[in-house]
């Protein structure tokens, strides 16, 4: 578990090179403090500044003692330059987020407490700039941050969300306890988990203002809590688009560096096509699809064994790819070939022509209206058109 608290120390760390940049001029002028979802800092940042309305839980310090066992070392999670992270349970207290009626009740209430000795970490505004990410993109379906304690002088609290199932790299396939085999995910918690990581993608690039983008979407980017509810981690490089054109965004966070690591610029268009790969890993159930590196072999092998079996023509060659420890029925298999077309659809060579998020989310959504789409022989040439079926099938 402890690699999933890494990306908020990573979060941070992206955080301050932004404000560094910022203050080499280098950030885009448009993204102003009036703007919602801006980035922008006139003043240094204080608790006081925060937006603590918008940071919608605020613990005490017995809560965390209680939770923690006065912060006993049997339930240390993590220790490093930015905190210690431990293990917490409240079974006594209920967490009620009224901003979307999740409520955390009996059997779902613990948590992970990130303590901050300001006297100890090597930045002692970190956590401020952490807080103010957060309040300016948070929302409890889509990220694990819970809540804060600053009440202590030279103590700061942090508190997250346990996620129980991990990520999905690491949920897709679980040892049996009791036997010596693997168990792997069922559809329809694939086909929840699809939907989940859509919804919250499509927040970042839609309902954001500036829009952004996460940057490092894969299987292990999905974290997953114990009903297999989506929040998304590695955030470490997400950043602000500032351009106004449809793909082709400035990158805020990692300017300096984006091209000499000779990874993919982050758009929201990258975005879609890590996507579509994590969904070919529901599909196939083949692990690591999704990794960052560019791997020549993978790619080839995705357009010679996988791709030429996801047609609108022929739906039941979907069955030659399909993980075999998967139980379709006939149903069932047109939601499968549904969200195999949805992949293919991310896949495009060319980044303009894939669907936007929201398109995706409401063909994930609504699988079996791809499938009519398709059987009463509609035909979309125009992929910019308002149509998310013209989205998903106008490139196929």
């Amino acid at each position: 578990m402890s690699a999933i608290y890494d990306n908020w120390e990573r979060l941070v760390d992206a955080t301050l090179l932004r404000e560094k940049l910022r203050h080499l001029g280098r950030i885009d002028s448009c993204a102003t403090s009036e703007s919602a979802g801006s980035f922008r800092l006139n003043e240094p940042l204080t608790e006081a500044s925060l937006n603590r309305g918008k940071l919608e839980y605020r613990f005490t310090y017995q809560h965390l003692l209680q939770a923690t066992g006065s912060f006993s070392m049997k339930k240390l999670i993590k220790s490093g330059s930015s905190g210690e992270f431990f293990r917490g349970d409240l079974p006594n207290y209920t967490l009620s987020f009224t901003r979307d009626n999740k409520i955390l009740g009996p059997g779902s209430n613990l948590v992970v407490v990130k303590r901050i000795d300001l006297n100890l970490v090597s930045n002692r505004e970190a956590y401020l700039y952490e807080l103010d990410f957060l309040t300016k993109v948070w929302q409890v379906k889509y990220f694990p941050f819970l809540g804060r304690c600053l009440e202590k002088e030279n103590e700061k609290f942090l508190v997250y969300k346990y996620m129980p199932n991990g990520d999905l790299s690491s949920s897709l396939f679980k040892k049996n306890a009791n036997k010596d085999e693997l168990m792997s995910l069922d559809w329809i918690t694939r086909m929840k988990i699809a939907v989940g990581a859509a919804e919250a993608l499509a927040y970042l690039h839609d309902e954001c203002h500036p829009p952004l983008v996460h940057g490092d979407v894969q299987a292990s980017s999905i974290l997953l809590d114990d009903n297999f509810e989506v929040r998304l981690g590695s955030l470490s490089k997400s950043g602000a688009q500032v351009s106004s054109t449809r793909y082709f965004d400035d990158w805020v966070f990692r300017e300096s560096d984006k091209h000499a690591i000779g990874m993919p610029e982050a758009t929201r268009a990258n975005d879609v096509h890590c996507f579509g790969k994590v969904l070919l890993e529901l599909v196939t159930g083949k692990l690591g699809i999704s990794t960052p590196a560019n791997n020549p072999k993978t790619n080839e092998w995705l357009e010679t064994t996988i791709l030429p079996h996801i047609s609108i023509n022929d739906k039941e060659i979907i069955t030659e790819i399909v993980d075999p420890s998967l139980i379709i029925d006939v149903d069932l298999l047109e939601e499968v070939w549904s969200m195999a077309i949805v992949a293919k659809s991310c896949l495009d060579p060319e980044p303009i022509k894939r669907p936007l998020m929201t398109h995706i989310l409401k063909a994930l959504e609504n699988p079996l209206e791809l499938v009519r789409a398709v059987e009463t022989d509609y035909r979309a040439i125009d992929a910019y058109t308002e149509s998310w079926t013209a989205a998903m099938l106008g490139n196929i």
